[in-house]
């Protein structure tokens, strides 16, 4: 497999048609304060688990709580549940579904990284403490049966480790693995229809790696972008299709040139593509970016470039399984873009505007068809930031946000 360079020019496809949106669901409670992390994710059938960590605006110190909401696809949304004791340093939540829709939930929580399992039905498990040592960055996979793996990275004496474990259905705990050193960057974690997962990091931001992880073995790291002179690497991203063939991306900056966003194509029988470059040489791309992967293998990318002191905009494009680049599309003004796409690869994109350094006011989001074109742009919100997404397999997409303006309460709205 070798990356293309060739950027298309013309379009002649027919944008994909734009979603039939829900109104605007308040997610958190009336005096409670959201932080700017909720997440989501969709279970087979199209149910959505919202996740998100709150303060209490009624205690005297702002007391944080992780707490969650299920929204059936057919259906009205629950009440609110809370996973985290009141009071604790909770933050960073993140959460994955399986097919059923039983899902594990992480988050930070005083200096640890906890979890609990949520059930399709919303049966709490036990809170389970599942990084013994300080850590921080927690990501969640979940296999189709129900089977979680959580990644972390441990923070000892200084150094960074990188590290994992087997989160059960029943909530009971695997061994901690421990992957190789690591950095402060966040590991990204995915698994495949055959509950083969994948995890990918970097390594003093020198290095990015990856280790495929099954029934408690562990593979040895493999190089994805080695070590460079000037250079450092960071905001990894890992997608696996229905036969475990990866998409990594990652961001590559370098003291003479502008950051990118690199792409390889890493296959279950350990083929590693050449370097895709996914964003033009001309684009100085920001800290965010999102990658999107369908069971076919076919990827949708989105990005942030910075064009001047005060705008940043968002664009997209499909890279094919082959690693052929589609036509790049400028989605409009804004930040902090993430993208999901659903079994045949028809996704959306969702960000907010305007961008630094204003303060987000709306959220917008545009449809993508399979062949990577985008539909029109839509206003999701007129306040709104920092917006996560996920679809179901026929394509429900769930979004959710923060609202930019006090008391930056959670909301959510679902399209089809």
């Amino acid at each position: 497999m070798t990356g293309a360079l060739t950027i298309s020019l013309l379009t002649v496809a027919s944008p994909a048609q734009a979603a039939s949106w829900t109104s605007i669901y308040g997610v958190s409670a009336t005096g409670w304060m959201g932080q700017d992390s909720p997440t989501v994710s969709t279970d087979r059938q199209g149910d959505a688990l919202l996740v998100w960590a709150a303060c209490d605006l009624n205690s005297t110190y702002c007391l944080h709580q992780v707490q969650a909401r299920i929204v059936p696809a057919n259906g009205s949304m629950d009440s609110i549940k809370t996973l985290s004791p009141l009071g604790s340093s909770s933050s960073w939540p993140d959460a994955a579904s399986d097919d059923d829709g039983d899902s594990a939930v992480v988050w930070e929580q005083d200096g640890l990284v906890v979890g609990r399992r949520v059930s399709a039905t919303g049966s709490l498990g036990t809170l389970q403490t599942i990084a013994t040592w300080s850590a921080i960055n927690p990501s969640v996979a979940v296999e189709p049966t129900g089977r979680a793996l959580v990644t972390w990275t441990e923070t000892r004496d200084g150094a960074y480790t990188t590290k994992a474990r087997y989160f059960n259905t029943d909530s009971s705990l695997g061994p901690e693995l421990t992957l190789g050193s690591g950095s402060g960057e966040k590991p990204a974690v995915a698994i495949d229809r055959e509950g083969s997962a994948l995890v990918v990091w970097t390594e003093g931001y020198q290095r990015v790696v990856a280790t495929r992880v099954q029934q408690d073995s562990v593979s040895s790291p493999r190089t994805i972008a080695s070590p460079v002179t000037g250079v450092g690497y960071g905001r990894v991203s890992a997608n696996l299709d229905r036969d475990g063939d990866a998409v990594i991306s990652y961001r590559r900056s370098h003291t003479s040139e502008l950051p990118r966003v690199r792409v390889r194509l890493y296959s279950r029988a350990g083929t590693l593509s050449d370097v895709i470059y996914a964003t033009p040489s001309t684009h100085d791309v920001t800290f965010y970016s999102a990658l999107a992967t369908d069971l076919d293998g076919d990827s949708v990318l989105v990005w942030s470039r910075r064009t001047s002191s005060t705008t940043t905009e968002v664009y997209g494009r499909r890279i094919s399984r082959s690693g052929t680049l589609g036509t790049i599309t400028n989605l409009g003004v804004g930040d902090r873009p993430a993208v999901t796409v659903d079994d045949d690869g028809n996704g959306l994109a969702a960000w907010h505007s305007p961008g630094p350094p204003y303060a987000a006011k709306e959220v917008h989001a545009r449809t993508v068809a399979r062949d990577g074109v985008f539909g029109a742009a839509e206003r999701l919100s007129t306040n709104g930031r920092v917006v996560r997404v996920d679809s179901s397999p026929t394509g429900r997409f769930s979004v959710i946000w923060q609202r930019a303006s006090h008391p930056y309460d959670i909301r959510a709205r679902f399209g089809q």
